[in-house]
């Protein structure tokens, strides 16, 4: 069972099955598109001048089932009719994936048509950037956090259904003892990534692995970009912190190598002596390191960093890895996510913010004869005053009319 809205296509493009969530998302009943041409039951609307769901659905579909591989859609804004209105149209975006369906034989006989409906994000962006309502594509910055938000809501579907990865098999142990042990992971991190300050979210989730893995001594994770260095680097102690870091001096070690491969890498023994490591493993020892375990943080099409467990050299030699260590791992890409994607709502919201302060500083000092920098300082005052963040006093100023009586200017 799923909570995600989907649609099964044959390769006439009729709809041969749908799920609850895709009848709720699209205000429909089963006995009305059951059967039906996917484009006679979602035709673009006659009203709008833009519209190009009809063209890009149908593209995307011809490359599914023409390759035999997925597609990602992106944003794609495309109204739906209302029920028993007819001519009448409901306003909608929505994030498409389209994957190939095939029978035993590896031919591929229809697609899986999944959306995100992320008509309530675009709102609240647009409404976070003053009202602006552009037609067809939303501007590329809300467009990114659209897609950061259907990314994450995507991937915390797969951590509750219990899969392993994005578009992955079943994890083994995914019974209701597994599933109970994953959700208890899932609030264990939410819970820790939410009580730190903004920006400390990987160490915050290093800090929940030692607490929720048995036999963690340490962890340690590294995002990375573009080149070999790390983008960011978080820590649970400093010795572990020190150890991620000769990774990338060296130029070796486990985590190298699970960001490489996209495989995790077990090392449950530094003392070995065919470790295919030397000069990290020298190093490591020095600092009393004695097991690694690294883990890929990926999503579907990327890997962001590594999640790297370690332990003292004093603990048992030779152990295997922290029990759930790899499922902790699948919940830590899911949450990372969700803490990148909010830095770029909040680019939004700043981005709104500064235009609305922009705004109003024109305002004033043209209303006031004076320049800009005193007008902000009038500004900041009023703000001052009224114990008011200063965006606040600009856009109320913004929001009466020049000749009304709580208008100050």
């Amino acid at each position: 069972m799923t909570t995600a809205p989907y649609v099964l296509l044959d390769r006439e493009l009729r709809i041969r099955g749908v799920n609850a969530a895709y009848l709720r998302a699209t205000e429909r009943s089963r006995d009305e598109l059951m059967g039906a041409f996917m484009f006679d039951a979602f035709p673009d609307d006659p009203g709008d001048a833009t519209a190009t769901g009809v063209r890009d659905l149908s593209a995307s579909l011809d490359r599914v089932l023409s390759r035999g591989a997925g597609d990602d859609m992106g944003i794609q804004p495309y109204n739906i009719p209302l029920p028993r209105t007819f001519g009448v149209f409901r306003r909608k975006i929505w994030s498409p994936v389209n994957s190939p369906l095939a029978d035993a034989d590896g031919r591929v006989v229809g697609a899986l048509h999944h959306v995100e409906d992320v008509t309530a994000v675009h709102e609240a962006l647009r409404e976070a950037r003053g009202g602006v309502a552009g037609a067809g594509q939303p501007p590329g910055l809300v467009r990114r956090a659209m897609l950061a938000v259907t990314r994450y809501e995507r991937a915390a579907r797969k951590v509750v259904a219990g899969q392993a990865t994005p578009g992955g098999p079943g994890p083994a142990g995914a019974g209701p003892a597994g599933l109970a042990r994953r959700d208890a992971l899932w609030h264990a991190l939410v819970h820790a990534a939410r009580r730190t300050p903004s920006g400390d979210c990987a160490a915050a989730v290093c800090a929940a692995a030692v607490e929720a893995l048995p036999g963690t001594g340490a962890a340690a994770i590294s995002l990375r970009g573009a080149g070999r260095m790390p983008l960011q680097l978080a820590g649970s102690a400093p010795w572990a912190r020190r150890a991620e870091e000769l990774q990338y001096i060296t130029g070796e070690g486990p985590s190298v190598a699970a960001f490489d491969t996209g495989q995790r890498v077990e090392e449950p023994d530094l003392d070995r002596s065919d470790t295919a490591w030397p000069l990290f493993t020298e190093a490591a020892l020095g600092l009393g390191v004695g097991a690694v375990f690294a883990y890929p943080l990926r999503t579907a099409t990327t890997t962001l960093g590594t999640l790297t467990l370690y332990r003292r050299r004093r603990a048992a030699a030779g152990t295997g890895p922290p029990a759930d260590a790899e499922t902790f791992a699948e919940i830590t890409t899911s949450v990372l996510l969700a803490d990148m994607d909010s830095e770029i709502i909040e680019q939004v919201r700043a981005t709104a913010d500064q235009d609305d302060l922009n705004l109003a500083i024109g305002v004033v000092a043209a209303a006031r004869g004076i320049g800009t920098g005193e007008a902000l300082q009038w500004l900041r005052a009023r703000a001052r005053a009224r114990r008011l963040p200063v965006v606040d006093v600009a856009r109320a100023l913004l929001a009466r009319p020049p000749q009304s009586p709580g208008n100050p200017l």
